[in-house]
């Protein structure tokens, strides 16, 4: 018999990774920005990573602007951040936050 846990991320948004894995891997979300809505990640306990999963808009850390789109990934390593924002018609990512052993092991 299988442990395997099928989570659709679609309708709860959020989970804590750590309840079901071990490793670094701490919180996945898919969380989705209206046009024009914007969301800020700092990655001062965890690294975040992102994908974009529809729609598109842009991103900007420090003097950099990036175009998002289907299929852009970021990674923000720490002592970093990004603010996204989404473009006309919206912007739907996959986030995932990773603990680092500079870090202390907390993630969220």
């Amino acid at each position: 018999m299988s442990n395997a846990v099928v989570i659709n991320l679609r309708e709860v948004r959020e989970i804590d990774a750590r309840v079901f894995l071990s490793g670094p891997l701490g919180r996945i979300r898919l969380p989705r920005l209206q046009p024009g809505q914007r969301e800020t990640l700092v990655a001062d306990a965890q690294e975040h990573t992102l994908f974009v999963v529809q729609g598109s808009g842009t991103a900007v850390t420090g003097s950099a602007t990036v175009p998002l789109r289907h299929g852009v990934a970021l990674t923000l390593p720490l002592g970093s951040s990004v603010t996204v924002e989404a473009g006309g018609d919206g912007l739907e990512l996959f986030i995932a936050s990773l603990a680092t052993p500079q870090a202390g092991g907390e993630s969220a």
